[in-house]
């Protein structure tokens, strides 16, 4: 069970920005002098957007990984539940434990389909954290998941996959090609139906989509090949393979020994991961936590009305100063949503 350590995380703090306390005190200095050049003004703003939009974002990512961290406790709690009654049932084997072990096991399925909506749809179901966008579900295609086999035959691919697509997607696979052409022949093929093409860390080729869109494509996607990877004269239907966290389902045999280890062996791995990835998390709160407190000895309200006050100030001389009217023009055309939305918040 692989761990992906790095955590999307938003683009660095520009640390050498001006903060809005700054342009404030710069701007109220120069109302009672003159008035700011254009360009001196429109930056002293761009400067106080700019770190309104690294708040907002930033507080929204912590709100994700806050609804991440508090699933994961969940789901680590009943895992204990879980690992609790194996571990009783190795210990003392009764066909009376049977019963508490399939309820612990079956609440911790019902925990892991609610995933989506209890994590605000920050982790995906390999319990990867996604704050940038839309969770995707990853996924093997049989035939299509070995790179070296795809380098090794010439052939041309038609893939019908969802109906999103508006016409079947063509891939041309030559022997010898680059890896990246590859990769770049099937995302442009599999675009229109929502469908990333990417390789893992052991080198295999593994597909994603949104959670949407993988309703639609988990019952199948057809391909069409010219004899060596697919039949030429049919479509033949490939069953996709979702990476998940843990598999449980009511096929789980659980009468032996051994099949009863095996089970608490992997609950124990899933235990392992969830705290790694809380730790993760821990941290990156931390991290944004300390970024935010220290921006918030900034008072945005005065910054914004000051700021306002300065833009009527060119307006009421806009009557007899045409440079005074270009001044509030640049002014007004920088401003943007995440002021906006950070003034009225």
């Amino acid at each position: 069970m692989k761990i992906d350590k790095q955590l999307p995380v938003v683009t660095a703090i520009d640390p050498q920005g001006h903060s809005r306390a700054e342009g404030h005190r710069a701007l109220a200095g120069e109302s009672q002098s003159k008035l700011p050049g254009a360009t001196e003004q429109s930056a002293r703003y761009r400067e106080g957007g700019k770190h309104s939009g690294y708040n907002l974002q930033l507080n929204r990512q912590l709100t994700a990984m806050q609804s991440a961290d508090s699933y994961l406790a969940d789901v680590a709690a009943r895992l204990d539940q879980v690992k609790l009654a194996l571990s009783r049932q190795l210990a003392t084997p009764t066909a009376d434990a049977q019963p508490a072990l399939r309820e612990a096991i079956a609440v911790l399925e019902s925990m892991l389909a609610e995933r989506s909506k209890r994590s605000a749809g920050s982790l995906d179901a390999n319990l990867r954290l996604s704050l940038n966008e839309p969770a995707r579900t990853r996924f093997r295609l049989p035939g299509l998941d070995s790179l070296e086999r795809l380098q090794a035959v010439q052939e041309t691919l038609i893939i019908k996959a969802g109906r999103r697509q508006s016409e079947p997607g063509v891939v041309v696979l030559e022997r010898g090609v680059h890896p990246e052409q590859i990769l770049r022949r099937f995302n442009e093929a599999l675009a229109p139906a929502g469908v990333r093409t990417e390789l893992d860390s052991d080198g295999k080729v593994v597909f994603s989509s949104r959670e949407t869109d993988w309703l639609r494509l988990q019952n199948g996607i057809a391909v069409q090949g010219q004899g060596e990877l697919f039949e030429p004269d049919r479509y033949s239907l490939v069953s996709p393979q979702q990476e998940s966290f843990l598999t449980l389902g009511e096929d789980l045999k659980l009468e032996t020994s051994q099949q009863q280890r095996s089970m608490l062996d992997t609950v124990v791995k899933a235990l392992d991961r969830i705290a790694l990835l809380r730790d993760q998390l821990n941290q990156r709160k931390q991290e944004i936590r300390e970024f935010l407190s220290r921006q918030s000895g900034q008072n945005d309200q005065q910054w914004a009305a000051d700021y306002v006050q300065s833009v009527f100030g060119l307006m009421q001389k806009a009557t007899s100063n045409y440079a005074a009217v270009t001044q509030t023009v640049v002014a007004q055309a920088n401003l943007n949503r995440f002021a906006v939305v950070s003034l009225l918040s």
